[in-house]
Formats: C-alpha cells, structure tokens, sequence
C-alpha cells in the first residue's frame, strides 16, 4: 500500500551467553520512540528482526544480500567478523566496547577483562555523557578513607540517576574490607562491569549506527 514504508529484515545472531543482549537490541527494534520529526534509532517501523543463536545461523544458508548483526563473537561466525575487522567502512573503539559496520554485516561486542579502575571510570563517564547513567560499581575504590555517610550507594551523583532503561542494574559494592586490593575488586566486579559495557554497547549501536545500516 502507498506510504507504508517498506521493512528492512535483519538477523540477529547471538554468541553463546549473549542472549541477554540480542534481545535487548531486538526489543529496541520494536520499541515505538520516535518522536514527531524526531526519529531515535531507526524509524519506526522500519525493521523487522530475528534471533539466530549459533547453532541456527550454521544450519542456515543466509543470502549475501542478508544482512546480519553479530553480538558478541559467535564461534561459528569467525571468518565473518574476522573479514569485519579489515572491510569495516564504520566502526568503533573506545572504553573496551567495538562495533563494526560493512556491507550487510555488522557486530558489538565488548573487551572481557583487562579493565583499570581508571578505565571504568572513564567508561562511566562517557556513558553519563551519553544520557545513560550506571552505579559504579568501584566506588569504594575512588577514596576508602571517605566515612559510609559520605558516600552515594554506588552511584556517583548520589541521586541514583541511571533512567529507566538501566533500572535494576545492582548497586556498587559498599563497606569493603579496608585494604582490599583493586585487582581483588577488579576480578569481583569483572563480570558486572562487562554487563553494564554491553548494555551501553547494544543501546549506543541502536542510537547511532543501526538506522544507517539498515538504510543504506
């Protein structure tokens, strides 16, 4: 019918214990937010997405003209992401978190590990500066002479401020035992941290990336 704008499908393969995250990006896609001439993400309506785990996605034969977004690194897609890597025409690296646009592919993933608490602080910023606030989880580690009272249960702004997307992202860590080393509490938070990068990951792809792609 006339003025009904044609959907661009796309596939969605998820690396094993991403799941998570594939449907974070798949929930976007179907999310009604844009905004009168304001459009977030791709316009509305515009996608139509699917889930492949590895599994599927070996026992499907995609057409080349298929495109197909890779979260996290799929064993079974290596030769993909590894041809990404050097025909990328957009990508992104920064604060431990890559994404990479070429042709009809495109993949996010995350650094697992070697994260600073300097680092992480700066991935918090620029999140924040990005509209989307997280605890920090490293908080006792900014100065652990500072009495309970003075601090901001995880949150740096001391106001809990991370939107109602991010809701329900547990608080930082609080009371630590004095002398705790940063590496000990880096290895505790590892697994945390990573989480809130791939959430920030999937929800800046949408915002920035994910209407070019499927557009162009």
């Amino acid at each position: 019918m006339f003025g009904v704008p044609t959907q661009e499908v796309v596939v969605i393969v998820e690396a094993r214990g991403c799941g998570k995250y594939s449907k974070q990006l798949y929930n976007l896609i179907g999310t009604n937010d844009d905004e009168g001439e304001v459009i977030v993400g791709p316009r509305d309506g515009s996608v139509q997405a699917s889930i492949f785990d590895e599994r599927k996605f070996v026992d499907n034969q995609l057409s080349s003209e298929q495109k197909v977004i890779f979260i996290g690194n799929p064993k079974f897609a290596r030769d993909y992401l590894d041809a990404l890597d050097s025909l990328a025409t957009d990508q992104f690296d920064e604060h431990g978190i890559h994404i990479r646009i070429g042709g009809k592919h495109a993949s996010v993933s995350v650094d697992s590990g070697g994260v600073t608490k300097e680092t992480y602080w700066s991935f918090l910023d620029y999140a924040a500066s990005r509209g989307c606030e997280f605890p920090d989880l490293l908080s006792a580690l900014r100065d652990s002479t500072l009495p309970v009272s003075e601090e901001s249960d995880g949150d740096r702004s001391g106001k809990n401020k991370i939107g109602v997307f991010f809701g329900g992202v547990a608080k930082g860590a609080r009371g630590i035992v004095g002398g705790a080393s940063d590496k000990a509490m880096l290895l505790r938070k590892a697994s945390a941290i990573e989480d809130q990068k791939f959430q920030f990951a999937i929800r800046l792809f949408y915002l920035d990336k994910l209407r070019a792609f499927v557009e162009g």
